[in-house]
């Protein structure tokens, strides 16, 4: 360092300066991240909390008044109908064989 000038010498702290504060802003920064992160994790946890809560505390029977839930509950039972008579006439076709 006896070599160097006084305005190397500013260079290279200025440099090193720069690079310490570069580090702490993008430290900074990183962990604001991070943080943003957290709270938008345990916010659409509590979203999740609530909805749980309210399926769990709603009447079976609330659940038959919306059309969609209605109409895909006819849906499954015409389904399972359909899927039982199959079976009970292939029963009855291998018998009658």
């Amino acid at each position: 360092m006896k070599n160097l000038t006084d305005f190397a010498k500013g260079i290279i702290l200025g440099f090193c300066f720069g690079v310490v504060a570069v580090g702490i802003m993008a430290g900074l920064l990183n962990r604001h991240k991070l943080d943003r992160e957290l709270i938008e994790y345990a916010e659409k946890q509590v979203e999740i909390e609530l909805l749980r809560e309210d399926v769990i505390n709603r009447d079976p029977l609330e659940f038959l008044e919306d059309t969609g839930v209605r109409r895909a509950a006819d849906g499954a039972g015409a389904e399972f109908d359909r899927k039982r008579d199959e079976a009970v006439q292939r029963l009855r076709n291998r018998y009658a064989d």
